[in-house]
């Protein structure tokens, strides 16, 4: 009789989690949407769940870690309320101290101590890979193969759109070619994981020029490069794909300890108006008419590596969901 009641309590138990088993949810309605909404009005960023997911990680897994596991929501707002309360404290006295407020001694001994941001420090791009056989502008043109005017040229433009003018890069030729340069082929870009503040991930972007790879044909990758602000290039969000041509650093002629981490990229040109196919739902780009051409960047602008997919004659597929991360940022 106890194993009839117990097999029918387990059927019981079965039949109630088979009824409330559906995916009649918002999360997956939104589904349904997603992709009239990105071909009428392109990005969706409202739709993303990096913010709430980031702030479930911070705020409920760190409280839960940090409680006694004894009524641990209670715990969890407390701290919260309690660290939200004296960072809020904190930035208003530090917004009295700025307006000359007369605090006392101690509330300024406890500002200077104490920070009021927790952001990570920001991890430095490195150049690596220096080639030995490149010292000066004659050597660079040499091994890139193109010409000193273009790259001079490439240099002056970048100098005047980017430089405050005391600190611009000499426009004479000839001394503009007196220059030291050092010509590198790796760049390590440390990118934050996905829904991380701390985690870095690091990416080795290669530009080998007309050199070999480990004996597999030369290296220049493809990048993301912040190339305007967020309402530029439409789909693409103020970056734009390009292939890496070089990587330099040169020496101001004004300070021999001060050098400019520069980069050599050739943009590629969005094909539709920068909007969306109808087909794949990715952006297709081609490149510009003069490969010789190339443009001369900051390499903090370089964002990380970039995927295109060949597509036809000089005209590739911008891969915007080759990882969380990038899929995020454009979507």
């Amino acid at each position: 009789m106890r194993d009839a009641e117990r097999e029918e309590e387990t059927e019981g138990r079965m039949d109630l989690i088979f009824w409330e088993s559906h995916l009649n949810f918002l999360k997956m309605n939104l589904r349904s949407h997603f992709c009239d909404n990105i071909r009428q009005i392109g990005n969706i960023p409202m739709y993303s769940t990096e913010f709430g997911e980031l702030a479930h990680k911070t705020q409920i897994k760190a409280g839960w870690r940090q409680s006694n596991k004894n009524d641990a929501s209670r715990q969890i707002v407390q701290s919260y309320s309690r660290q939200h309360g004296i960072r809020m404290r904190l930035l208003d006295l530090e917004s009295l101290r700025r307006c000359g407020a007369d605090l006392s001694p101690d509330v300024v001994e406890q500002l200077d101590t104490t920070s009021t941001t927790t952001a990570p420090g920001i991890r430095r791009r490195m150049l690596k890979g220096r080639r030995d056989d490149v010292s000066n502008m004659a050597d660079f043109s040499r091994a890139l193969g193109v010409s000193i005017q273009i790259i001079c040229r490439g240099l002056i433009r970048y100098s005047r759109h980017n430089l405050p003018p005391e600190r611009r890069l000499p426009e004479h030729p000839e001394i503009l070619e007196s220059l030291p340069v050092e010509l590198l082929t790796q760049l390590e870009i440390p990118v934050l994981a996905f829904q991380e503040t701390e985690i870095y991930e690091i990416q080795r972007v290669r530009c080998t020029g007309a050199l070999n790879f480990r004996n597999h044909g030369s290296r220049n990758d493809w990048v993301w490069v912040l190339a305007g602000t967020e309402d530029m290039h439409g789909t693409l969000w103020g970056r734009l794909p390009a292939k890496l041509v070089t990587l330099l650093k040169i020496r101001d002629h004004r300070c021999e300890d001060r050098a400019r981490r520069l980069a050599g990229v050739q943009f590629v040109s969005s094909v539709n108006s920068r909007r969306i196919s109808d087909v794949h739902s990715l952006v297709t780009v081609q490149m510009k008419d003069d490969p010789r051409e190339f443009t001369v960047v900051d390499i903090g602008t370089i964002l990380g590596l970039a995927h295109l997919i060949p597509e036809g004659d000089r005209r590739w597929i911008a891969n915007s969901r080759i990882d969380l991360s990038t899929f995020n940022e454009v979507y």
